[in-house]
């Protein structure tokens, strides 16, 4: 439990230093470039692993899943991205943390699940937070960096609910192939006539990006080896702090008293949803049944 929440909270690290890099690059480089950047450069970095790996995690038979999966992850990526350089960090990451309200929330219309009452509370509680972050007014299209925010999450959650089901037959090291192979090919066509020269700091902090997104998948894979994602899931909200944090010391950012407060009212939702979805466990074995088997 304790390996898998440290590298759970080291993976949200590594989450919430792309968004701040994204920033940092500025007005000089638009959220879809560097979003492609980071992309192929992370396929770059990680191709050398799969030749060593004599290219097993190659195939597939479910092509479809991972082009839905990678679709919506590079969308995902590039909302996120575009929020982080509209708005503060947190307000950037915690937008993102919906993905967990949301995921019942779909799974109950596309899958017809039945969400229990408890679950109904967190969703509220998670839900009157979005409310007091987003703060939804006449003004909030002409400064729609929370509401990108809002649809990474909800984006998020379609990409997690492919996830659990190539997780059924896919390796890690397959997933992250298509997921990054995909992801470059799809922004690689959107960027067509749009590419542009770059500085060196620039490049250096995408290359920092591209560095974070690999670590990012490898630590969440190692994390959930370790503890289930219901027992640890809660963790991810670290991400908020972090981001309070960098926001401060980096970019003087102080985010007011109703960001903070439906911050903390979407982590309480964020993490009851994520413990109450959890399967129930199967009981252990009586004593006396114990007892029979071994005799």
């Amino acid at each position: 439990m304790v390996r898998g929440s440290l590298l759970l909270v080291a993976a949200f690290l590594a989450n919430t230093l792309q968004s701040a890099f994204a920033r940092a690059v500025g007005s000089g480089m638009d959220a879809l470039m560097f979003t492609w950047l980071t992309f192929l450069l992370a396929l770059i970095l990680l191709i050398p692993i799969l030749v060593m790996r004599r290219g097993r995690d190659l195939h597939t038979s479910v092509l479809p899943l991972h082009l839905l999966r990678g679709g919506t992850g590079m969308g995902g990526f590039l909302l996120f991205i575009t929020a982080a350089k509209l708005v503060n960090l947190v307000n950037a990451n915690v937008l993102l943390n919906t993905t967990p309200l949301f995921i019942p929330v779909l799974a109950w219309l596309v899958l017809k699940q039945r969400i229990p009452r408890n679950l109904w509370i967190a969703l509220a509680v998670g839900f009157a937070g979005m409310v007091i972050v987003v703060q939804p007014n006449a003004t909030i299209l002409d400064q729609p960096g929370d509401l990108l925010g809002l649809a990474a999450g909800i984006v998020c959650a379609v990409e997690f609910l492919t996830v659990k089901g190539l997780n059924r037959t896919e390796s890690p090291l397959t997933q992250l192939w298509f997921f990054l192979m995909i992801g470059t090919i799809f922004s690689s066509l959107v960027m067509i006539g749009h590419g542009h020269a770059i500085t060196v700091p620039q490049g250096l902090l995408v290359l920092a990006s591209s560095l974070c997104l690999l670590s990012f998948q490898f630590l969440l894979i190692q994390a959930y080896r370790f503890a289930d994602p219901s027992a640890i899931g809660a963790f991810q909200y670290s991400s908020v702090i972090f981001a309070g944090v960098i926001g401060w010391l980096w970019f003087q950012q102080i985010p007011n008293l109703g960001v903070v407060l439906g911050s903390v009212l979407i982590c309480i939702g964020g993490a009851l949803s994520i413990l109450w979805q959890a399967p129930p466990r199967a009981p252990l074995p009586s004593v006396s049944v114990a007892g029979r088997a071994l005799s």
